[in-house]
């Protein structure tokens, strides 16, 4: 009885070290790649494109992806953020 509580036990260990860490860091990447993203920030998409971010209204960006073209995305498009936005100057 023991011996199927410690395995059982083991088991819920090796679950959560597997599966949920790996789901929580990448999640905290995540919330701090969408920090970084504000007008000027360059973005590459899950579809490939490379953009500029023009302005960001609650969950949708409006990217700037070639010299009169702006697009509207959702922020969960976003794969990775290539350059931050610049940060106001403090001046």
């Amino acid at each position: 009885m023991t011996q199927n509580i410690i395995l059982l036990v083991v088991m819920l260990v090796v679950f959560y070290a597997l599966l949920i860490l790996p789901q929580r860091r990448q999640q905290k990447q995540r919330q701090t790649m969408m920090k970084q993203l504000g007008p000027g920030a360059k973005i590459l998409t899950t579809s490939g494109i490379f953009g500029r971010v023009v302005q960001v209204q609650d969950d949708v960006l409006v990217v700037n992806i070639a010299d009169g073209v702006d697009i509207q995305l959702d922020s969960r498009a976003v794969l990775r953020v290539v350059e931050p936005a610049p940060q106001a100057d403090p001046a």
